[in-house]
């Protein structure tokens, strides 16, 4: 491509190709397809269109670069509000400000900067959606943190390339490489690998249906808490953070995974951290935050009974949800009361599937504890 393309004098012009962004596509994915129709390598091309020669060392997909979109805007005749959706600030419901700043953003799965290289897995993908794809893409919502299966092909994502574990840096494939989803290291094409099947089970379902519920309040901006409430899809999304921590992070954190475990059914899983400083949700593999989403899923259905019958059992104080959490929505503050004063008796709380009440689950729960 030549570089008289990127003259500031050409600014307004269309590029000679302007490929258009998919349904869902992520900014990285749409990137290195553009960078791929001219033959360049997606490193020089992002240091042309942005005059940063360390392009890729941002997380570029937050949407808060506004020349590199305006760029596009202007290069691809792309709609601005299109643009912006193959961006995370381009979700209504996203928390705004959590998208600034260089370090770990909620709900964004980190790249874990080293060196100039991304090292951890950013980006997930399912081979079977990539086969399906007569070009293939990458999708914007396979760098949320609770999005962990593919629905339409009832399996688990992959966070790397399965032959040698490296994490999928689309943007460091070489130009020449036959397709973009090879592997930036060994050169294997993930549309081979081989993705785990869900079993078709109530709590398989229900972790798909909570995944879904999740990723459509984040288009619309609300979140469906009960039949009769909607809330603040941003609120949501910090409380269930929250509850996040309280079962990897927090003290008796191992206590409340082996509880909630056994009371499901579930295999019993110590989430591994890269190292022993920054242990957050958002550094985690698939396979922990499947497990993880799984109880957060089950944990917060049928609120607000569910959550204050499973904090009775265990035992969980108002200390133990408010610590470290300053902003609080009302709808969560009263649920926290409810813990507080102890209302539980006789209530009803389910498995997946069924419905059992507290006092037959009280001796799993606490024997599990």
């Amino acid at each position: 491509m030549p570089n008289a393309l990127f003259e500031p004098g050409l600014s307004g012009r269309l590029w000679p190709i302007h490929l258009k962004p998919y349904d869902d596509e992520l900014l990285s994915s749409w990137l290195v397809r553009l960078s791929r129709a001219y033959g360049m390598e997606a490193g020089r091309f992002g240091a042309s269109i942005s005059r940063h020669s360390a392009f890729w060392n941002r997380d570029i997909d937050k949407g808060i670069d506004d020349n590199v979109l305006q760029v596009l805007i202007d290069h691809t005749a792309t709609p601005p509000a299109r643009v912006l959706e193959t961006t995370l600030s381009g979700y209504r419901g996203f928390p705004a400000r959590e998208l600034y700043g260089n370090g770990l953003s909620a709900w964004i799965l980190s790249i874990g900067l080293r060196g100039g290289r991304r090292h951890r897995p950013w980006l997930q993908y399912c081979p079977y959606c990539l086969q399906d794809d007569d070009d293939p893409y990458f999708r914007r919502h396979w760098r949320l943190v609770f999005v962990t299966v593919c629905p339409p092909h009832r399996c688990r994502l992959l966070d790397r390339c399965v032959a040698c574990a490296t994490p999928c840096n689309i943007h460091q494939v070489p130009s020449d490489a036959h397709a973009v989803t090879c592997c930036s290291r060994c050169q294997f094409d993930a549309r081979q690998a081989w993705a785990p099947t869900l079993a078709n089970t109530a709590d398989r379902h229900h972790v798909m249906q909570f995944q879904t519920s999740l990723v459509e309040a984040l288009h619309r901006g609300w979140y469906p808490l009960s039949q009769a409430e909607a809330v603040s899809t941003e609120d949501y999304l910090f409380v269930l953070r929250q509850l996040g921590r309280l079962l990897i992070t927090r003290n008796r954190a191992q206590e409340l995974r082996r509880g909630f475990c056994g009371h499901l059914g579930e295999p019993y899983f110590e989430p591994s951290f890269p190292s022993s400083q920054g242990r957050a949700i958002e550094v985690l593999s698939v396979a922990d935050r499947f497990a993880l989403m799984l109880l957060l899923g089950w944990w917060l259905d049928d609120w607000p009974d569910q959550f204050v019958a499973m904090c009775a059992m265990a035992k969980l104080t108002r200390t133990d949800l408010s610590r470290d959490f300053s902003f609080q929505p009302d709808w969560y503050e009263e649920a926290v009361d409810q813990v507080a004063r102890g209302r539980f008796a006789g209530m009803k709380f389910a498995s997946y599937g069924a419905t059992s009440s507290v006092a037959s689950a009280s001796g799993e729960i606490q024997q599990a504890l």
